[in-house]
């Protein structure tokens, strides 16, 4: 005979402690808890406690891409970056098209750029724009390109990343005028951070920027979007 409702509840409810009970009793702690533990960890910049957080969280679930991505992270960090890449591989191929799906690509092509594996890093750029054409992906690919010297590269990428922007995105433009800065064009900065100044003139340390570049903020400092800087 099958239990109604309000009965079958009230058994899970009853039972509830000493699941937990027998959790705690053999060390089972649940996944969520582990990742929020491994987190906090991160931010005191105690990577050996997040390390060991995220690694039982893994092992328990070997499915739990939070996990794999955090963990993943952190072996770039301590330079064990074969490994990075496989825990990396294995989140992307669990969330492979979501919206962390860009924080884990991130993630691997510093973990490729690291290990100097620059034909897979290319391919990966690659792939992601033409998956994901977004400012995020376009900007991962200049960022990329530029770090392995193609300069030229670099500017498509910023330009397509502009395209796909939305109208209140100063994202793009404050990572072209960190690349312009990189190579020395000072003319092409400024213009770029006028450009981010015209879409939002409270982003921190913009300010101090422009006047960096000689330019008093104010009504007249900010310029209009373009495709170009």
């Amino acid at each position: 005979m099958l239990l109604n409702t309000p009965i079958r509840l009230r058994l899970v409810v009853l039972a509830l402690p000493g699941v937990m009970m027998l959790m705690s009793a053999t060390g089972c702690e649940p996944n969520r808890l582990l990742r929020r533990q491994g987190m906090d960890a991160v931010e005191a910049g105690d990577l050996d406690r997040a390390d060991d957080r995220f690694t039982k969280a893994m092992r328990q679930d070997p499915t739990d891409w939070k996990s794999l991505y955090y963990l993943g992270k952190i072996r770039t960090e301590q330079g064990q970056l074969i490994e990075a890449q496989l825990l990396l591989d294995k989140a992307l191929s669990l969330r492979g098209n979501h919206l962390e799906t860009d924080d884990i690509l991130d993630a691997m092509a510093e973990v490729l750029y690291r290990q100097e594996q620059k034909d897979r890093l290319h391919a990966m750029l690659k792939q992601a724009v033409e998956d994901r054409p977004t400012t995020r992906s376009y900007v991962r690919q200049a960022i990329y390109l530029h770090k392995m010297g193609d300069a030229d590269g670099a500017k498509l990428a910023f330009q397509k990343a502009v395209r796909f922007s939305r109208a209140d995105d100063p994202t793009p433009y404050l990572a072209m005028a960190d690349f312009y800065e990189s190579i020395g064009d000072r003319k092409a900065a400024a213009t770029a951070l006028r450009q981010a100044y015209g879409i939002d003139s409270s982003i921190p340390g913009l300010i101090e920027r422009l006047r960096g570049y000689g330019i008093v903020p104010g009504p007249t400092a900010g310029l209009p979007p373009q495709a170009e800087p």
